[in-house]
């Protein structure tokens, strides 16, 4: 059986997109036939819950905690704590594959510096491209340049990489977006019982925002948008960290119709968004990781979940959804974002025929599907 090694450097499990994004990686190959091992750092204040469960993925591959140097309680020390962790935790993962892989296994990473270790003792390895240098372009052209295959999930990425990289070929590269649970999201569940489960108002209109609350995903300006929104309306946000929530409380908490929950487990995430009249992915123009580095993963979990979408309308959405499949608004504008949403509640059939055609666009993005696509390009049966 091929083994295939996945390398995560941050906390696992945890109530981050990374980490959901590796688990549910790890699980597809593991589904393909492939023999998978997920490469994590020992770290402290991880999830105490099983990591399979925590993430609803079959139990059908290994997770081997690798040493690290864990300073992160040091809150004045963040950016070091950072560095000597990753340092630390890259060398454990080249002694580990040392001793445990074999040439013609193969070592699956977004993590630079672990992959950039691993490919000197291993030549099969996959660089799955999340963000985009904007400084140390040379040592990121090393990196690429000891990869057997590149994959990026933006389009806009791909053409950017492959212009600064003119001498690496393109047939090292694949495109391939993210990935969604679809049986997960498609819940059989009315709005009104999704509602009465989560003990939301059932005669409201509710928009509903899933997700961390950073900045660049646009959170301020639906939080303004809300303000001016009638009262028959109620918008949530579901999702952050601890502090960040509390952050968000302190700035946006006093708006009546503004819900904060706080963290919720991502098995829940299902019930939020079909409890909502309208899904909001509200993303920055201001920021490059949000106009055109990413590949939203809440997006494609929104697609799943049958209910209408309203997002900014820039390029990273744009290549996933179109007027067809989502109502697509001018980024950072809360007074345009406010009439969207009530416009598409206002007007139901065209938000269900949205909802239904971001629905069949998406059932080519499943986690399994996007598997055994880049396990083709990688010509592994």
């Amino acid at each position: 059986m091929k083994k295939l090694f996945l390398i995560f450097h941050g906390r696992f499990p945890s109530e981050k997109a990374a980490a959901l994004f590796a688990a549910k990686s790890a699980a597809a190959f593991a589904k393909q036939g492939l023999d998978v091992t997920l490469l994590v750092p020992q770290r402290r204040g991880v999830e105490t819950t099983n990591p399979f469960v925590f993430y609803s993925v079959e139990e059908n591959f290994k997770i081997k905690y690798l040493p690290t140097l864990d300073l992160f309680s040091i809150n004045s020390f963040q950016f070091f704590a950072f560095w000597a962790s990753f340092i630390a935790f890259s060398f454990s993962t080249y002694r580990y594959l040392r001793q445990y892989s074999d040439v013609t296994d193969v070592i699956y990473s977004n993590e630079s510096l672990p992959l950039f270790f691993a490919s000197r003792i291993r030549s099969n390895c996959l660089y799955e491209m999340h963000d985009f240098p904007e400084s140390k372009i040379s040592l990121f052209k090393k990196l690429l340049s000891r990869m057997k295959w590149i994959l990026v999930h933006n389009k806009w990425k791909l053409q950017e990489v492959q212009k600064l990289c003119a001498d690496i070929p393109k047939e090292k590269f694949l495109y391939e977006p993210n990935a969604v649970d679809i049986k997960a999201f498609d819940i059989k569940m009315i709005k009104e019982e999704a509602r009465l489960k989560l003990s939301l108002p059932i005669h409201k209109k509710i928009a509903v925002y899933t997700g961390h609350l950073y900045g660049w995903k646009g959170v301020d300006t639906l939080a303004q948008a809300a303000k001016t929104l009638p009262e028959e309306f109620s918008v949530v946000f579901v999702g952050g960290t601890d502090a960040d929530v509390k952050n968000f409380k302190e700035k946006y908490g006093d708006i009546k119709n503004i819900l904060i929950t706080g963290f919720r487990s991502h098995d829940e995430m299902p019930l939020w968004q079909k409890s909502a009249d309208v899904l909001i992915l509200p993303n920055t123009a201001k920021e490059k990781i949000s106009a055109y580095y990413t590949s939203p993963m809440k997006l494609y979990e929104y697609m799943a979940s049958g209910r209408p979408i309203i997002a900014s309308d820039i390029p990273s959405i744009r290549e996933i959804v179109d007027e067809q499949s989502a109502v697509l608004i001018a980024p950072d504008n809360a007074d345009v974002l406010a009439r969207a949403i009530d416009n598409i509640t206002r007007t139901p059939q065209i938000g269900d025929d949205l909802a239904k055609n971001a629905y069949n666009k998406v059932l080519d993005h499943t986690w399994d599907k996007r598997a055994r696509r880049i396990l083709d390009f990688m010509n592994i049966k």
